[in-house]
């Protein structure tokens, strides 16, 4: 089993963004969250020559639906 590490700072990703992705994703690899004030740091983990790809994709989704959270809330 590989594993890398992200840091995902909470100026930019919203938690709830995260959690929702990391739900999403979860068949298809394992994410494990370490939180801090300012930034969630991700341990992902994975069988297969594709995990750098579904972390690419993770990565995307979370942005994807943290831009989607904000302008929700009508934040600038």
């Amino acid at each position: 089993m590989h594993s890398t590490t992200r840091d995902f700072s909470l100026s930019l990703y919203r938690q709830t963004a995260l959690q929702e992705t990391q739900q999403a994703y979860a068949e298809l690899l394992d994410a494990r969250f370490e939180h801090a004030e300012h930034n969630s740091h991700v341990t992902f983990s994975g069988d297969g020559d594709d995990l750098d790809f579904l972390i690419d994709a993770f990565c995307n989704h979370a942005l994807f639906l943290s831009i989607q959270q904000y302008r929700e809330d009508g934040v600038t």
